[in-house]
Formats: structure tokens, C-alpha cells, sequence
């Protein structure tokens, strides 16, 4: 008798977690707008794949995202670059975009030290690297400098690739995405 009783709880509950479970799991994998890439986001090459392996082997994501919210403390980032899409991250597996800042937030850095910039910011980058604090001496950042020339190599390949391919974003979509 008491199966009875508590039999369409949990046939309740069976359906309650199905629901959930479809909605929560199942339908973001059909959501065209996160199977679909940002426009003009271009996969990594071979070097930046593997400056990305570097990037995560070493931990950056723990103190820097890759991430623009819509928060006051972003809002330089979200009037020169636009707010983070899914379609932003199309490539990444894993995801890094982190949460907790430490250092600054690296998803607009190939805006900033791109391969246009030339050389020099690719000697920045390769030397902040090795001794974070000669460029900035309050940085908390750790030393790189037991890395290969190939491997710093890599990983400013990949930094340089964040955000490269983003163009200025329109300002009335920024004010609409608010």
C-alpha cells in the first residue's frame, strides 16, 4: 500500500529531473546562436594551439579571464570591444573564460599586441614572459623563463591571436546588449 502512495512522486520527480535535464543540457547544444562562430573569428593555427596547451599547462586562466561582461568594472573593455558571445569561444575546448582577475583580462590582447604591431610587441611580450617584473615592478605575475625559446614562441602566437579578429564594435549594440 505504501508503494502506491508514493509512486506518482516519483513519477513526478522522474519527470521534473527529465525536464530539467533537456532543457538545462540538451537544448543549448541545439541553440543556433552558441553552434555558431562570431563572425569574422577565425580558428587557431597549429602554433596557436599549441601556445593555447602552454597557456593552460601553466595555469594563466587562474589569473587572467577571458572575458568581457557587461559590468561597470568592464566598461572600457565593453566600449572599445563589445561584450563576450558564445560564438566568441567557438574553437576553445576547454573554455577559459574565468572569472577571477589577478592580472588583466586577455580576450582583446591581439587588439592591443597583435602581429600588426610588429617586433616590438612580440619582444614585449616574450620579455614580460621571462621577468613580468621588469616591465611592471608590482606584478605578481610568475617568471616564465624555464620555457623554451619555441614555447614563448607559442604562447605569444596564441596571446596575440585573443581578439585579433574582432573589429570596433557598433555602440548602439553595446547600449542594446545593456
Amino acid at each position: 500500500m505504501r508503494f502506491i502512495r508514493e509512486f506518482p512522486i516519483i513519477v513526478a520527480l522522474s519527470f521534473l529531473f527529465g525536464l530539467a535535464f533537456t532543457g538545462l543540457v540538451l537544448g543549448p547544444v541545439f541553440a543556433s546562436d552558441i553552434a555558431q562562430p562570431s563572425a569574422k573569428l577565425v580558428a587557431y593555427t597549429p602554433i596557436e594551439q599549441a601556445g593555447r596547451h602552454i597557456y593552460v599547462r601553466e595555469g594563466c586562466v587562474y589569473c587572467h579571464s577571458q572575458q568581457v561582461r557587461n559590468v561597470k568594472a568592464d566598461q572600457n573593455m565593453v566600449d572599445a570591444y563589445g561584450v563576450s558571445k558564445a560564438g566568441d569561444y567557438y574553437y576553445d575546448l576547454p573554455h577559459l573564460l574565468g572569472t577571477s582577475r589577478q592580472g588583466p583580462d586577455l580576450s582583446n590582447e591581439g587588439q592591443v599586441w597583435g602581429k600588426a604591431s610588429g617586433d616590438f610587441a612580440r619582444e614585449y611580450l616574450i620579455g614580460h614572459f621571462k621577468n613580468p617584473r621588469e616591465y611592471n615592478s608590482q606584478s605578481i605575475m610568475p617568471s616564465y623563463s624555464y620555457l623554451s625559446d619555441r614555447e614563448l614562441e607559442e604562447l605569444t602566437d596564441y596571446v596575440q591571436s585573443l581578439g585579433a579578429w574582432k573589429v570596433t564594435p557598433d555602440p548602439t549594440e553595446a547600449e542594446a546588449s545593456s
